[in-house]
C-alpha cells in the first residue's frame, strides 16, 4: 500500500488563519510524529477564489449553448472585457496567491516531515482534511511545493474514515446515468458513442445505461432499484446537478421535475450498494462539490466530482479518457492526472475554458489505491519454471536490481550513508530559493534566484548584485550574490551552514546573516583579488527558533558531507535540540547568540557567549551602585519574564536571587500577581501597572522572549506619564532594532546589559550595511564565521583536508582570533573563555538615549564571570 498523507485543518477563517496538522501513515500505521502549522490569515486568496468564480460564470454566461444557470450569487453582469482572457488572468491569480498564501504560511515543519518520511520516490498518496467549504475549493494541486517533489501530484478530499471494502474483480460493473442532457446533439452523441466504444471490451467491463429514451425509464424508483438490484464497481453521472450555497448539500436535477439528494432520496440505496462493493462514484455534472460531501458521508470510498459547471462535450471527454486508463490497470490517481492532462491542452477553447481545475478527488485514506487488478497468469500450470527462465521473464526487474546495488555501494563508498545535498529541501538554500517573505516579492531577486536555481551564475551575480544597489541592507541576497560568485570563480569553494529564526523572527535573523555575510563578502573580495585559499559559500536554512525545526536543520547539514561547520542556532532551545544531532555526526556548529549552559561539554558545539548569570549579575550591579549613590531610593523591584524562554527565565531568576542578596533591594511577588507575560496568561500593560502603582514600584525589569520582542517593549510604550521616573531594564534580548522602532518614547532610558563588542567597528559595519544600528548579534556572529574560517585556513596551511574532525581539533588546540568581539578562545567544553578578555570587554551596559543604544560607564561584576 502507498503511503498516505493527510494535511488536516482546523477550524478557522481566511481573516484569524487555520491551523494544520501533518499524519503521515504506512499501511494504517502512524510512521511520524505528528507536526503542526500554520496557515495564515490572507483575504487575498479568498478574494482570490471568489474572483476566479465570478470570472468563471462570466465565462459560463457568454456560452448560452451550455445550457447552464448561473446562480444568483455568481451573477457577474458588471464584469467587463473578454470572458475567457478575465478568466485566464483570474486563473493565474489564483494559482499565484495560494503558492504564495502557503509559502508566506508556517509550514516548513510540516514540509520537511514530508520530505524526510516520504522521500520524492516514494508512492504516496496526499489529502487534504477540513470540513471548510473555500478550502475545498482550492486547486490544491496547484500547490509548487508538492508539484516540484511529486509530478502531476493529484490531492483528495477526505470526509470520512471507514474501513475499505472489498476490492474490485474483473469484469468491472459500470452504471451509467444519464440526467437531463441532451444526447440528441450530435457533438454530445457521437462523444458518448466513443465512450461506449471505449467500455466495449465485454472481458474487463459491463456497462448499463440509464437514460431517458432506455429501456428502463429514467425515474428515482427506477435509479434506487438499480443500485440496489445488482453489484456495481463505478456509477457514473452525466448530467445537470447543483449545490446548495453552504456547500453542504447537493442534488442531481434527472429532469425539469426531478432533484435527487444522495443524503435524502438515495441514502439507503447507495449504502446498500457500498456494502456490495461500490468503489467509485463519478459525477461528471456542474457544481459537485456539495453531492461529493454528501456521498462521503454515505461511505463511497472513492468519488470523482466537478467543482463549477462543465460542458457535456468536456464532461464526455473527460470520461473517455479517464475510464480506459484505469480499465488498462492504471491507479485511479494517476488515470485523473492524465485526465486532467487532456483537459489542460485544451485549457481555453471555446467551452473548456479552465476546466483543467474542475475534477475534485474526495476518497477515504483508509482504502488501498483504486487499481483494477491483473488477471491472474499460468493458471493451471503445475510446475515451477527454472531460475535461468525466470530471470529472463524478468531481466529488465533483474537489470534494475543490479543497477540499485551497485549506486548504494558507491554512495556508501564516496559519501557515506549520511550523503545528501541540504539545498534541496525546503527553507534551506544556497541561492535557488528566497527564504524571507519579503525578498521574495521583487523581480529582479525572483529573476536572480531563477537563473542561481538553472546554475547560470553569471547571470546570477548580476542580478543579485543589481538588488543589492537598491537594497544593501539586505543579508540573505548578499550570501547568495557571494555564493553565485564562488560558484562561478572556484571550483572547489567551501562551504558552511547557518540556521536562523528568517520565518517568524526575520528582524532577528538579519542581524545574525549580517554578521556572517560580511566576513564572506571581505574573504571573497580577498580572494578575487588575491587568489590564496578559497572562496566561501554560506547555505542558509530557516528554523524559526523552533527545537524541531533545528533537529530537522541538523540532520540535513550531517547528512551533507559538503558542508564543512555550522554557524548557529539562534535560540538556546534550538542549539539544545540540535547538538544531540551535531555531535554524532561530527559536525562543527558554533552558536553566535544561544546562552544555555546546556549545550556546553558535548564535543564539537561551542557558544560565542557567556552564560546569562554574567549580564544578570551586571545589571544587579548598576542598580546597586544606583542606589548607594541614593539615585534610586527606597529601590523596590519588579520583574517580569516570559516563560517560553528558558534563557530569560534563568536571567530573570539569576537577577532575582542577586537582589534579594543585596541590602535595601525589595522585590515584588505576592501570591495574587506573578509577572509572566506570556500570552497564555492575559497579564495586559494596564495591570502590570496597576501593581507598579499598588507597591509603589520604582525599578521594572523584562525578560522577553526573543520571538515575541514586540509584545515585550509594548510594556514600555504603554507606559502613563506619571511613572516617567521608574527605571526600566531588560535583558541582552532587547537589543535590536525592533525594541527602538517599537518601542520609541516608551523605551527611552532602558538600560540593559549585552555581550561586549568593540563600539569602533559600528562606523564599519554601518558603511557596510548602510543601517542606522548596530547590535550584538552582527558582530558576534562575524566573530564565530571568523573563527571557522580561520581553523579552516589553518589546515590549508598545513596541507590537510577539510574534515569536520579535523576543524573540530584545530580549535581544540590553544585555538585563538582577535575578533569584534575580542579575544576568542574556547574552553575544554567549547564555551568561550572570557577571562582572556579584561573586565571592560566582557559586557556592555548599555542605555536607550534619543532612539539609540547608547555605552554607560562599565560597572566591574563583583561576582566571578
Amino acid at each position: 500500500m502507498s503511503r498516505v498523507v493527510i494535511l488536516k485543518i482546523g477550524d478557522g477563517s481566511f481573516e484569524t488563519g487555520f491551523s494544520v496538522t501533518l499524519e503521515i501513515r504506512d499501511n494504517h500505521l502512524l510512521i511520524a510524529p505528528f507536526a503542526e502549522g500554520k496557515l495564515v490569515p490572507s483575504l487575498d486568496i479568498a478574494a482570490a477564489l471568489q474572483n476566479y468564480r465570478r470570472a468563471y460564470y462570466h465565462w459560463v454566461e457568454s456560452q448560452p449553448s451550455l445550457g447552464i444557470t448561473v446562480p444568483h450569487s455568481m451573477i457577474t453582469h458588471a464584469a467587463v472585457g473578454d470572458p475567457r482572457d478575465n478568466l485566464r488572468k483570474a486563473t493565474q491569480t489564483l494559482k499565484d496567491s495560494l503558492n504564495e498564501w502557503l509559502n508566506s504560511s508556517s509550514l516548513s515543519s510540516i514540509q520537511n516531515r514530508i520530505l524526510f518520511h516520504i522521500g520524492t520516490e516514494s508512492e504516496v498518496r496526499f489529502f487534504i482534511q477540513t470540513t471548510h467549504f473555500d478550502l475545498q475549493q482550492i486547486p490544491w494541486e496547484c500547490w509548487n511545493f508538492l508539484r516540484d517533489w511529486w509530478n502531476d501530484v493529484e490531492i483528495a478530499l477526505t470526509i470520512q474514515r471507514n474501513p475499505p471494502i472489498i476490492n474490485l474483480t474483473p469484469p468491472i460493473k459500470v452504471l451509467v446515468i444519464l440526467g437531463n442532457i441532451d444526447i440528441e446533439n450530435e457533438r454530445n452523441s457521437l462523444c458518448l458513442s466513443s465512450l461506449q466504444t471505449a467500455l466495449g471490451n465485454p472481458d474487463k467491463v459491463y456497462i448499463q445505461i440509464l437514460s431517458p429514451s432506455s429501456e428502463v425509464p429514467l425515474s428515482t424508483i427506477n435509479i434506487q432499484n438499480e443500485l440496489i438490484k445488482n453489484p456495481w464497481d463505478i456509477v457514473v453521472y452525466l448530467g445537470h446537478s447543483q449545490t446548495s450555497s453552504d456547500g453542504h448539500d447537493g442534488v442531481f436535477i434527472i429532469d425539469n421535475d426531478t432533484a435527487l439528494s444522495p443524503e435524502h432520496n438515495l441514502r439507503n440505496s447507495l449504502k446498500i450498494a457500498v456494502k456490495k462493493g461500490l468503489k467509485l462514484v463519478i459525477c461528471n455534472s456542474c457544481d459537485g462539490l456539495g453531492i461529493g460531501r454528501q456521498l462521503a458521508n454515505i461511505g463511497v470510498p472513492h468519488i470523482i466530482v466537478m467543482k463549477e459547471p462543465i460542458a457535456v462535450r468536456v464532461a464526455l471527454r473527460f470520461l473517455e479518457v479517464f475510464l480506459p486508463n484505469f480499465l488498462e490497470h492504471k491507479s485511479l490517481q494517476e488515470s485523473l492526472t492524465i485526465a486532467r492532462q487532456e483537459l489542460r491542452l485544451h485549457e481555453f477553447e471555446v467551452d473548456a475554458a479552465s476546466s483543467s481545475l474542475l475534477p475534485r478527488l474526495i476518497e477515504n485514506p483508509e482504502e488501498p489505491p483504486l487499481i483494477l487488478p491483473l488477471p491472474p497468469e499460468n493458471k493451471g500450470k503445475n510446475h515451477e519454471p527454472s531460475w535461468p527462465v525466470r530471470l529472463l521473464r524478468h531481466w529488465k526487474q533483474a537489470l534494475l536490481f543490479i543497477l540499485s546495488i551497485l549506486v548504494i555501494l558507491s554512495v556508501l563508498y564516496w559519501g557515506g550513508v549520511f550523503s545528501d545535498d541540504a539545498s534541496k529541501y525546503p527553507e534551506i538554500s544556497l541561492g535557488e530559493e528566497i527564504l524571507l517573505k519579503t525578498n521574495r516579492q521583487d523581480n529582479i531577486i525572483e529573476q536572480g534566484r531563477q537563473a542561481f536555481k538553472n546554475k547560470e551564475y553569471k547571470q546570477a551575480i548580476q542580478l543579485f548584485k543589481q538588488s543589492l544597489d537598491r537594497l544593501p541592507n539586505n543579508p540573505e541576497i548578499r550570501i547568495y550574490y557571494n555564493n553565485a560568485r564562488a560558484a562561478y570563480q572556484d571550483r572547489n569553494p567551501l562551504k558552511i551552514a547557518t540556521s536562523v529564526p528568517l520565518g517568524n523572527n526575520p528582524e532577528i535573523a538579519q542581524e545574525i546573516l549580517r554578521g556572517i555575510a560580511l566576513l564572506q563578502q571581505e574573504l571573497n573580495d580577498e580572494q578575487a583579488n588575491n587568489p590564496d585559499f578559497h572562496f566561501l559559500q554560506v547555505l542558509v536554512a530557516n528554523d524559526n527558533n523552533s527545537p524541531e525545526d533545528a533537529k530537522d536543520r541538523a540532520e540535513k547539514f550531517v547528512k551533507d558531507p559538503s558542508i564543512i561547520a555550522v554557524v548557529g542556532h539562534n535560540a538556546s532551545a534550538a542549539s539544545e535540540a540540535a547538538k544531540d544531532i551535531y555531535v554524532p555526526g561530527k559536525i562543527v556548529a558554533l552558536s553566535p547568540t544561544s546562552f544555555s549552559p546546556k549545550i556546553s561539554g558535548n564535543g564539537y558545539i561551542y557558544k560565542m557567549v557567556p552564560d546569562l548569570e554574567t549580564f544578570a549579575t551586571t545589571l544587579s550591579e548598576y542598580i546597586r551602585e544606583q542606589t548607594d549613590k541614593l539615585i534610586i531610593q527606597n529601590p523596590t523591584n519588579l520583574i517580569c519574564y516570559d516563560n517560553r524562554s528558558g534563557d530569560n527565565y534563568n536571567f530573570a531568576q539569576k537577577y532575582r536571587n542577586i537582589l534579594l542578596g543585596q541590602q535595601f533591594q525589595k522585590v515584588i511577588k505576592d501570591a495574587d500577581f506573578d509577572c509572566n507575560i506570556e500570552p497564555k496568561n492575559n497579564l495586559d500593560q494596564e495591570k502590570i501597572y496597576q501593581k507598579i502603582a499598588q507597591y509603589q514600584v520604582n525599578i521594572l525589569m523584562v525578560a522577553p522572549y526573543i520571538d515575541d520582542l514586540k509584545r515585550a517593549v509594548s510594556i514600555f510604550k504603554q507606559r502613563p506619564a506619571q511613572q516617567l521616573n521608574l527605571v526600566t531594564l531588560g535583558s541582552p534580548t532587547f537589543q535590536s532594532y525592533l525594541t527602538l522602532a517599537e518601542g520609541k518614547q516608551g523605551v527611552e532610558n532602558l538600560v540593559i546589559t549585552v555581550p561586549w563588542y568593540d563600539l569602533k567597528q559600528d562606523n564599519y559595519i554601518h558603511s557596510f550595511w548602510q543601517n542606522k544600528i548596530n547590535v550584538w548579534r552582527t558582530p558576534m556572529a562575524y566573530d564565530a564565521t571568523k573563527v571557522i574560517l580561520t581553523a579552516l585556513r589553518q589546515l590549508y596551511q598545513q596541507g590537510q583536508k577539510f574534515a569536520r574532525e579535523s576543524l573540530n581539533q584545530v580549535l581544540r588546540n590553544d585555538f585563538s582570533i582577535e575578533g569584534m568581539t575580542g579575544t576568542v578562545t574556547f574552553d575544554q567544553n567549547g564555551v568561550r573563555n572570557m577571562n582572556n578578555n579584561p573586565d571592560d570587554r566582557r559586557y556592555l551596559i548599555l542605555q536607550v538615549k534619543n532612539g539609540q543604544f547608547v555605552p554607560l560607564a562599565p560597572i566591574k561584576s563583583a561576582g566571578p564571570l
